[in-house]
């Protein structure tokens, strides 16, 4: 956020983009949530917080019918409050619609062209059908606009509670639809919404094919995509693509498909992948790796990589003339 601000300072710009972490933090899959996550959004308000948002599950339960008590009995309530860890609502509040990081994370693609390239966390499949870039970008806003929407209305119902994980607003939604079908009678709105909701696994933001979550550049054998690739990055006018997501084996910059993919995480979070901070340069046609204290490392450029350096005031999406 710093640096989108201060780039233009400095004759430059920042493109920040959603990977499928972001995506999912926002629609509320903390399955990667670790516990410094929320102790990084704890405060001293925090024990009165989460004990408002207990009492605010209790009422929910009651009015679904279920015992408010035994929830409330010490066994569960103390589950509740492990599961429920200090800093885990202020994180939810920031990261949704309103929030300081949920607003400005709503304004970003996930797909960026400059230049000559196109630069994006996941991949791009060459078996996904998609018109262009700005396609694939709105398809990814519109997921996260339509899930905000029904998250609200289905919160304002009280069909789920407003800070349950995405896993357990599926399981209450689909409660509520068994319900509604054993009544026989339902609004036709409340029923496309859950329609709707209940759909969200097979909704772009997470198919294995979305620019946030393929794979198949970094993984699957360069003999089976490279004829499909080629005939894509024609289609698109460009000559490369850079991406992240899947973990180098080696913790190094990786050229595929005669360096028509560029592969740029290195398992950076040492913790976990043992890897280390890398960075790719892209200036005059020359392509470079950069490692937290190595040398710099040249890479083979692709095909006609002459006219591929990043100009700043490009827009996405829109290739130089």
């Amino acid at each position: 956020m710093d640096l989108e601000r201060q780039a233009p300072q400095q004759n430059g710009k920042v493109f920040s983009l959603l990977g499928n972490h972001e995506v999912m933090t926002m629609m509320g899959d903390l399955r990667y949530a670790s516990a410094e996550d929320y102790q990084g959004f704890a405060t001293p308000q925090s024990e009165t917080v989460r004990e408002q948002a207990y009492q605010e599950y209790l009422e929910f339960l009651s009015a679904h019918g279920n015992r408010a008590t035994d929830a409330a009995s010490p066994g569960r309530r103390e589950k509740w409050m492990t599961e429920h860890p200090l800093g885990f609502f202020e994180r939810r509040d920031a990261f949704g619609p309103q929030g300081l990081y949920g607003r400005w994370l709503r304004q970003h693609d996930a797909v960026v062209q400059l230049a000559n390239g196109a630069f994006l966390h996941g991949g791009l499949s060459p078996d996904l059908q998609f018109r262009d870039i700005q396609e694939l970008n709105q398809r990814i806003r519109s997921d996260i606009a339509t899930f905000d929407s029904l998250w609200q209305a289905l919160s304002r119902k009280k069909i789920i509670w407003r800070y349950m994980k995405i896993e357990e607003a599926l399981r209450q939604a689909q409660s509520e639809w068994a319900a509604i079908q054993l009544r026989g009678q339902v609004e036709p709105e409340l029923k496309d919404e859950l329609q709707k909701f209940l759909s969200f696994p097979t909704w772009f933001c997470n198919s294995p094919d979305s620019p946030i979550w393929y794979r198949g550049l970094a993984l699957e054998p360069e003999e089976k995509l490279k004829p499909g690739l080629g005939a894509m990055l024609a289609r698109l006018k460009i000559g490369y693509i850079v991406a992240g997501h899947t973990v180098r084996p080696k913790g190094l910059v990786t050229e595929r498909f005669d360096s028509r993919v560029f592969l740029i995480d290195t398992g950076m979070l040492k913790s976990t992948y043992g890897g280390k901070a890398s960075a790719l340069e892209i200036q005059d046609g020359r392509f470079t790796a950069y490692y937290a204290g190595e040398k710099p490392q040249g890479l083979v450029a692709p095909p006609a990589a002459s006219d591929s350096s990043i100009s700043p005031s490009l827009s996405p999406g829109k290739p130089p003339r």
